[in-house]
């Protein structure tokens, strides 16, 4: 798992400046118009012009003024704080002014000022973006370079034979360790190309995998294969390994295989070259025969698949170096399956499979203030609140609210929880489900690198006891392939799992899925059995820690975007008939009854406490329907206003089962 180094986005809100501004003209480097920030950039990358380190240095002065305007953003600097306290000077003469005249003159004054603020922080904004577009027109230029660069690699092992031009790095190792109580592990974001600096939380698969490489590997001579679904911190938690062996007695080197096909080689500490794909083999070779035999090295290879050209053949040039002092570890979201079966004889191969993160190791990263800090602006909904059905946020809620609301999207997959945001998330999720309509394959965990559908970001892997499951990354990607699948694909995959998580998580698929269609449920009654039809209605996400302002007109099923809402999983609300059904759905022979969460759940929904009926719902499989009992009662007395008399609660609700073909 990554953790860049993030820059806070504007925290004031701009809204009023002057372009006569003394404080906007005095600021160094800034014209009035500016659309002339951008000029000397021209000036300076077209026509080639300028070599791959003058246009660096540009962008790093770039980056300082960037970082430098922001930070007067964040200050809020003196003509605007002037504008802001008058602003507030004159809103409390208004209060206590009783002349009208006077007070039409004092919110005349007012929105002059507003005006004079907005216009300043769009001045300020024009700049900000100005520099941005600068900064990616270097960005562009380096590129150029780079490519310029690899050309006249390519013309001089033409005339001189295989000659590698490698790039020097000050990376060092001073910061890199263990830190905040050996919870997080910190180093350097250039040994995986990227900046800033990665903190790393070690959450229990961090440590078993260290364990291996140190045991299997290390000790034991294997090719360690990690595998396991992206977004694990598969390669985040190698790379600490390498680091934390310090560089005294093993050196490294990383192969990291891009989707360009080109290949990243990377030696700490610390250098790097560009390998092109039609000379991968001999470069790798190459590099491997220039080891002296005396010397210690551990070769991690990222990202080997299935039909990478020369992958195979590679980790075979790999493995005739494992000598005495060589070892070997391939990280990949490929099984080993394949390559165990081709190269048993070959290479001593020892598989490791990292799972996928819970809510409970995302709840304990974030209890650290300095990791927080990093990542909180990717736990924000408020870009695609309204694509994906949520309401807007209106605040930003604690740590455990935002981790919960965006596990919806995210998952498993800490890359998506703490490195992009939710509306990257959902692109990328939605790409990978336009070429995945296979909900059974996602469970049977046969879709991926290793399958026909390259679609691995879409799955997820957790243990249960001594037993493997695959699952969809997250319920976002789940309820979407069980819009579209059969309900006898879900029956099936309901009877086809013995693990209790296994079987809720998809009957509750079942459930969302037949509200929309429509069903019926058979209610327990005693010794008696009465049928009821529900008629489908639309499904919609709701935030139970925002009150909800309207509710729909029309018969309507509210699902908690919180996959971990205690108490109920659906909120079935009917303004016509004035009828509220909350729903709990289990696979479970017995369940408890939590009364709080409803409660809590009509305030938010704003339901009157007269004139209204409240239901209670345990919705269980068929088979289900006979034993199952309500088990321990919480809480109780916390519907007495909706009508609920205190200590009869468990007999006033009611339990059905739901017909499931």
């Amino acid at each position: 798992m990554i953790v860049g180094m993030l820059v806070p986005a504007l925290s004031w809100s701009c809204s009023s400046v002057s372009c006569n501004s003394k404080w906007v003209s005095s600021w160094p480097g800034i014209a009035r118009d500016p659309s002339c920030w951008s000029d000397g950039l021209v000036k300076h990358t077209r026509g080639g012009g300028g070599s791959e380190d003058q246009v660096k240095l540009q962008i790093e002065e770039v980056q300082r003024e960037i970082k430098e305007v922001k930070q007067e953003i964040k200050e809020a600097p003196p003509e605007i704080k002037e504008v802001q306290q008058e602003i507030k000077e004159v809103l409390k003469r208004i209060e206590h002014e009783q002349d009208s005249t006077k007070k039409a003159v004092l919110v005349e004054r007012v929105t002059q000022l507003g005006e004079r603020e907005k216009q300043l922080g769009e001045q300020l904004g024009e700049r900000l973006r100005h520099l941005g577009e600068r900064e990616r027109q270097l960005r562009e230029r380096v590129k150029q370079l780079d490519k310029e660069r690899n050309d006249l690699q390519r013309q001089s092992r033409k005339s001189d034979g295989l000659r590698i031009d490698w790039v020097e790095s000050e990376a060092g190792l001073d910061r890199t360790g263990f830190c905040h109580g050996n919870k997080y592990f910190r180093f350097n974001a250039s040994y995986l190309q990227g900046d800033g600096e990665i903190l790393l939380y070690c959450r229990k698969a961090f440590h078993e995998q260290q364990r291996f490489l140190r045991e299997q590997v290390l000790e034991s001579r294997a090719l360690g294969w990690i595998q396991g679904p992206p977004g694990t911190g598969k390669t985040t938690t190698t790379l600490a390994f390498c680091l934390s062996l310090g560089m005294k007695e093993w050196s490294v080197t990383f192969f990291q295989l891009d989707a360009t096909k080109w290949t990243e080689c990377i030696q700490i500490k610390r250098r790097s070259c560009t390998i092109p794909a039609e000379c991968s083999l001999k470069w790798t070779r190459k590099i491997l025969e220039d080891w002296p035999d005396s010397e210690k090295r551990l070769v991690v290879i990222e990202k080997i698949l299935e039909d990478w050209p020369d992958s195979e053949k590679r980790l075979v040039v790999i493995d005739g170096y494992l000598r005495q002092n060589r070892r070997v570890i391939v990280v990949t979201s490929m099984s080993g399956g394949k390559v165990r079966d081709r190269f048993e004889d070959d290479v001593n191969l020892m598989p490791h499979t990292v799972v996928s993160w819970t809510t409970g190791e995302y709840l304990n990263a974030v209890k650290c203030d300095a990791f927080y800090e990093r990542v909180k602006a990717m736990l924000a909904l408020h870009d695609t609140a309204v694509h994906i059905g949520m309401r807007i946020r209106k605040r930003n809620g604690t740590k455990e609210e935002q981790i919960m609301s965006k596990h919806y999207l995210a998952g498993g997959s800490c890359r998506y929880m703490f490195e992009k945001t939710a509306a990257v998330v959902k692109q990328r999720l939605d790409r990978a489900l336009a070429s995945c309509r296979n909900l059974e394959h996602l469970f049977q965990g046969i879709v991926g690198d290793s399958s026909l559908d390259a679609v691995n970001h879409l799955t997820a892997r957790y243990m249960h006891g001594e037993e493997a499951s695959w699952m969809p990354v997250s319920k976002y990607v789940a309820m979407k392939l069980a819009e579209v699948a059969e309900v006898g694909v879900l029956k099936r995959l309901l009877d086809g799992t013995g693990i209790p998580s296994i079987r809720g998580y998809v009957f509750e698929l079942l459930f969302f899925k037949k509200v929309k269609q429509g069903l019926t449920l058979t209610y327990r009654q005693g010794v008696s059995r009465v049928n009821q039809v529900w008629m489908g209605c639309p499904v919609f996400l709701f935030d139970a820690n925002e009150v909800m302002e309207s509710l729909p007109q029309e018969r309507a099923c509210l699902r908690p975007i919180n996959v971990f809402q205690p108490g109920y999983d659906a909120i079935i609300v009917n303004v016509r008939a004035k009828l509220v059904e909350l729903v709990q759905v289990t696979v479970s022979s017995s369940h408890s009854f939590k009364l709080s969460p409803f409660a809590k759940a009509l305030k938010k929904l704003n339901i009157p406490t007269k004139g209204w009926k409240v239901k209670v719902v345990f919705i269980v499989p068929p088979e289900r329907l006979e034993d199952f009992q309500i088990d321990t009662i919480k809480n109780c007395g916390a519907m007495e206003e909706y009508g609920w008399k205190k200590g009869s609660e468990g007999k006033q609700a009611d339990v059905a089962s739901i017909e499931i073909l």
